[in-house]
């Protein structure tokens, strides 16, 4: 932007964030082009665009995953940066009112007293109250909710409000005489245990953290590793990353100008979940099991989708397997034309080159050269689940700016909703994107990706957001699993709905896959 410029304080709040003005400059630009919106074409549906795997095909692939599970190729990425504030949205709005008879008539609150004692965070909620000589049992049976809601959101007590989501009690477990409690990072850590152990008896696990959180959650995941380690007879391999502030991205006000604060200082945002593609990046691991931190139901539950998601990541090693052989013989002195025909074929039969009975023209035959680009690209294997209704996206075949049609997980933020089509093209949706993604990040001869130059970059979301009371604008990279793995080969397979637990707000476990209670 050559009509722009920044004062020295505003270049050294760019500088401490890893930017440049340049780049600054760029994302403004963003801002007042817009981001384009693809075009969705149609739905993935069962037979197109999307594998429903029954049970032949899980036996054959469940021991092709066993395999690559013993061998040690898999890691689980567990993005966890989102704080528990969100978790509590409506209870802390509640909790300002003083008054202890509208706060007990309020519909949030009087939910969580009738239900607490079905909670995990019950028992915590129950000690930290009676330290300081209070009986929570008693205020809740007395309509006095204002210090249990005090002592479960604010530092006085538990202090869930500000903490890491993934340190909120999501189950509540019995051992014999023994109860005890995980949170959500203590079950990620457990299924990575169950699925992902290999044969000296160590299982690898990595979660993107928020620096904010980063000591009071490596201390707490230091502990749970080391209850998990003394059930599951195992090791666990813990590492973690740090979303870095060169991935954050100015604010703009309503005019596109860049947004101040209060003191005139320049705002930066977290770029969103997209950013993360710099922290899978960076593992230069093989094998990566994506899945989001508040999506993990009860052992019990998980014990039940086990085999959908073994077979899951079976097929990720089968593929990856074909397309590593074809890309040798691509890549070798002298190739066959019928065996370019048969990779043809078999790249549009299996890796989603173009929807079929759908009036778009079919994609053009590729050369021994446009094959070798098409099949060296990281590979990923995304889970969906039917459609309920729940918010966030799903697969749809989609063309891109550039006139190429693909599979696409989309976000309803990408879709032009005052076009009727796609509007409609949007409604008749079947799948929903839970976020659980096997991925294959190294090519053919062993080299982890560059993942960024499969991403399209001039993808992303523009949201409206608030500071100070003042409206601004927010850009978003390309997300993680939608723009940013624009450009790799993706296959859709449908999951069992019980994968699908989300955790939005404190009430969620109490839906199904978090069964309230005390489980055996």
């Amino acid at each position: 932007m050559n009509d722009l410029t920044f004062s020295p304080a505003d270049l050294t709040d760019i500088d401490a964030h890893g930017l440049s003005p340049e780049i600054v400059g760029d994302q403004l630009r963003r801002f007042r082009q817009g981001v384009a919106s693809p075009e969705l074409i149609a739905p993935c549906t069962i037979g197109n665009g999307l594998r429903r795997l029954d049970s032949a095909a899980e036996k054959r692939l469940i021991p092709v995953y066993r395999q690559a599970a013993r061998d040690g190729r898999f890691t689980k990425f567990v993005p966890a940066s989102g704080a528990a504030t969100r978790m509590f949205k409506d209870l802390i709005v509640a909790g300002q009112d003083a008054d202890e008879k509208a706060l007990a008539a309020d519909t949030s609150v009087a939910s969580l007293m009738a239900n607490i004692r079905r909670l995990a965070c019950y028992e915590p909620l129950v000690e930290v109250m009676k330290r300081d000589g209070l009986d929570c049992d008693a205020l809740i049976t007395a309509g006095k909710p204002a210090a249990v809601l005090a002592y479960l959101l604010t530092p006085k007590g538990l202090g869930y409000a500000g903490l890491s989501k993934g340190l909120i009690p999501f189950h509540r477990y019995r051992d014999g005489a023994v109860h005890y409690a995980r949170t959500a990072f203590a079950e990620h850590l457990a299924e990575a245990a169950e699925l992902f152990a290999d044969r000296s008896g160590s299982f690898g696990i990595h979660f993107t953290i928020a620096r904010a959180h980063e000591t009071v959650i490596k201390d707490h995941i230091r502990m749970a590793g080391g209850d998990i380690s003394r059930q599951y007879g195992l090791t666990p391999r813990i590492n973690f990353s740090i979303q870095s502030p060169a991935t954050d991205t100015i604010a703009a006000a309503p005019d596109n100008t860049p947004f101040r604060d209060r003191d005139g200082r320049l705002v930066f945002r977290p770029g969103g979940h997209g950013a993360l593609l710099d922290n899978l990046e960076a593992l230069q691991k093989d094998l990566v099991f994506i899945k989001n931190i508040d999506n993990i139901a009860l052992a019990t539950v998980r014990r039940q989708t086990a085999p959908a998601l073994a077979a899951m990541c079976g097929l990720l090693i089968e593929l990856q397997q074909r397309i590593f052989d074809y890309l040798r013989c691509l890549t070798s002195d002298k190739v066959d034309k019928g065996l370019v025909r048969e990779i043809n074929d078999w790249v549009s039969n299996n890796l989603n080159r173009s929807p079929a009975g759908l009036s778009v023209e079919p994609q053009p035959a590729e050369t021994e050269e446009g094959l070798v680009k098409r099949l060296n690209r990281p590979l990923r294997v995304c889970g969906v689940v039917k459609n309920v209704g729940e918010p966030g996206g799903g697969p749809f075949w989609i063309r891109d700016g550039r006139g190429e049609i693909s599979a696409q997980i989309i976000e309803s933020a990408q879709v032009d909703m005052g076009d009727a089509r796609q509007k409609e093209i949007w409604m008749s949706s079947t799948h929903f994107n839970p976020v659980i993604i096997a991925a294959a990040v190294r090519d053919f001869q062993g080299q982890p990706f560059s993942l960024k130059q499969f991403s399209d970059l001039q993808a992303g979301i523009i949201t409206q957001k608030t500071k100070d009371g003042q409206p601004l604008k927010a850009l978003e990279h390309p997300g993680l699993w939608n723009g940013a793995m624009a450009f790799w080969n993706t296959v859709f397979v449908e999951l069992p709905p019980e994968t699908f637990t989300p955790v939005k707000t404190l009430f969620d476990l109490l839906r199904n896959g978090h069964a309230a209670g005390t489980v055996s």
